[in-house]
């Protein structure tokens, strides 16, 4: 190992940060959601310009709901960038199968140091080099929070969606916008918790999702970088972005979409390390906050 490397080394130990706050990201927001009262009325104040009669914004709708192709499963090199509240980068590979699992593997010189593992019934998350895991039922972690592991990869893909096993329909969803940009805020959801995407109407792309729990502050995901693969459009990168306290957490998510596999078979499990320290979902933040002074 040369001595650039030997001193690189030891920042590995910052690296964990990166699965913590992805982990942290989901469980804060979703957590908080659970006993919400906020409204689903969402914020248009910014959309200046002609309004969009409700007859164009349904078909806009549906337009973007037929754009997202169906897929089995996809294997996607990646780089992940924490922001805040230090900042590293590391590289990855991110391996999905529809609506059944979501693996994100992080390696530095071949070797994994970290992954993270969502799927229908559980998430995890493990740390080699300080030996520490995650692991948690979906049902214990969010409380009856109606989010799915679908729900999931469509935010990591770029692509609307509603809580839970709902279709994108104009029914279901509150529509409004301007030649600049529309909105679509979902309505029914059990929580209380309000959500919105922001499209971009030239483009149709995804420009952004805001979650705005009722006693926190808003969660958001910024998507640029649009490519357009074998399934439809997806969002190359995105920055996810969630405050709370003194913390702000933010990380970038780039894909590497010119190298993305499409449904070829790729699957991914998970099973319980030896010798590894467990940690609880209510440490994470704590975790999170020493790690930043």
């Amino acid at each position: 190992m040369t001595h650039q490397n030997r001193r690189r080394l030891p920042r590995l130990q910052t690296l964990g940060l990166l699965l913590i706050t992805l982990t942290a990201l989901l469980a804060s927001s979703c957590r908080s959601g659970r006993n919400a009262a906020g409204s689903n009325t969402g914020d248009y104040s910014q959309n200046t310009g002609k309004t969009l009669s409700q007859s164009q914004l349904k078909t806009m709708l549906n337009s973007l709901s037929d754009s997202y192709g169906t897929w089995s499963d996809v294997k996607i090199p990646l780089t992940l960038r924490l922001k805040s509240p230090k900042k590293i980068s590391i590289g990855g590979t991110l391996t999905m199968q529809r609506d059944r699992s979501v693996h994100l593997s992080l390696r530095f010189l071949g070797m994994e140091v970290a992954s993270l593992m969502v799927t229908q019934d559980s998430i995890f998350a493990l740390y080699k080099l300080e030996r520490l895991y995650f692991a948690e039922s979906i049902s214990d972690l969010l409380g009856g929070f109606p989010a799915t592991v679908g729900n999931v990869q469509d935010l990591l893909l770029g692509r609307a969606f509603i809580l839970g096993d709902t279709p994108l329909a104009p029914s279901r969803c509150t529509l409004a916008g301007t030649p600049e940009n529309w909105t679509i805020t979902p309505s029914g959801t059990p929580s209380g918790i309000a959500y919105t995407f922001t499209i971009s109407t030239p483009t149709g792309n995804l420009e952004s999702l805001t979650v705005t729990p009722a006693t926190r502050k808003p969660l958001t995901a910024e998507y640029t970088d649009f490519a357009t693969g074998p399934v439809g459009p997806f969002a190359a990168t995105t920055l996810l972005t969630a405050a709370g306290g003194k913390t702000t957490l933010s990380a970038q998510l780039e894909l590497n979409a010119r190298r993305a596999e499409w449904n070829t078979g790729a699957t991914k499990n998970w099973s319980t390390p030896k010798g590894y320290t467990r940690i609880k979902a209510a440490d994470i933040l704590k975790i999170v906050t020493k790690m930043a002074n």
